[in-house]
């Protein structure tokens, strides 16, 4: 569930016109994700890592987080087949 202890991971398709993911390339280390839970609750988030990998790596999915609170944003790179992840932790 959003803003709970874990790694809230969110796919998202990345079209050419600009809907869902398709900026997500336009993130930096150290921008900020603002993520609300069911109750209208939110959380600010930084981004602490950003990388591509193989659309097969599923490893940017892990659950193990130290009790932090982690939330990985996945899309697909149009050009090369890979995939762009966005890893964020919850500013305390």
């Amino acid at each position: 569930m959003p803003n709970e202890v874990g790694n809230l991971c969110i796919a998202g398709h990345n079209y050419v016109d600009y809907k869902l993911f398709s900026r997500l390339n336009e993130l930096e280390i150290n921008d900020e994700i603002k993520i609300y839970d069911l109750s209208g609750n939110s959380i600010t988030y930084r981004i602490y890592d950003i990388y591509e990998t193989d659309s097969s790596d599923t490893s940017c999915t892990f659950q193990e987080t130290n009790g932090l609170k982690i939330i990985t944003l996945v899309t697909c790179n149009n050009i090369n087949g890979k995939r762009l992840v966005v890893h964020a932790k919850e500013i305390p």
